[in-house]
This record gives C-alpha cells, structure tokens and sequence, in this order.
C-alpha cells in the first residue's frame, strides 16, 4: 500500500511549490507578470478578468477582488501523490484593480488518515 509509506513526501512537495510561489513575488506582481511566469515555467494557467472571476467564482475562494485573477495548476512529480492525493496544486492570485497582487492562495487535497487500533495511518501525507 504505496500512499501508507510516502513519509510526508507529497505534503512536502506542496510546501516546496508553495515556497517557491512565495519567494517569486515579485515576479508575480502583476497579471501580466504571472501569466509570463507561468509560460516560461510551462505551467498550465489561465487569466480571469472581474467579471469572468464574478460569473464562474473558484469554491475556494471567498469573494472575488476587484480585478483579475490568475490560477495556475501545478503539477505534481511523484507518482504516488498524483494518483491517491491530487495532481496539482492550484494557486490563485487575487489582484485589484490597479493590477496590484492582494492575495495568494495555494490548494491540494488534504490527505486523509485512518485510525486503526489507537494508532493513525496517514493515507498519502
């Protein structure tokens, strides 16, 4: 059973995406910016103006800012995290109207765990 022994690896790599994403803030200033980021590292993503981001909201977030919003889909190198966790981790960044980056937010699947005879296992963490 793969997913019992990745010993944090996918929850790892999420912090590792998650870091990166972080540090490159300045790089991902602006829409423009981000979506160049996003091309040049060969990540899929898409550019959501007010409107599109009002229309069709992602669950995740709570509101819509006040201009657009980039979400890009991160995939995920090991193997055993993409098939029992997730494939991706979604990041949004949230901009307002001046094109100015107010908000990130990253998302993968939470792993799950399993409580077996008063000890837990960790079911692709």
């Amino acid at each position: 059973m793969p997913p019992l022994f990745t010993r944090g690896e996918c929850t790892a790599e999420f912090d590792a995406t998650t870091r990166r994403v972080e540090g490159d803030r300045k790089r991902l200033a602006s829409s423009d910016l981000a979506a160049a980021y996003w091309r040049e590292s060969q990540v899929r993503h898409s550019v959501l103006s007010n409107e599109q981001c009002r229309r069709a909201k992602p669950r995740v977030l709570q509101s819509c800012g006040d201009g657009s919003l980039v979400v890009a889909l991160v995939p995920i190198r090991n193997v055993i995290c993409s098939v029992y966790r997730d494939d991706k981790v979604t990041i949004y960044l949230q901009y307002d109207n001046r094109d100015r980056l107010t908000r990130m937010q990253m998302e993968m699947q939470p792993y799950h765990s399993l409580p077996i005879l008063g000890t837990t296992l960790h079911w692709a963490r």
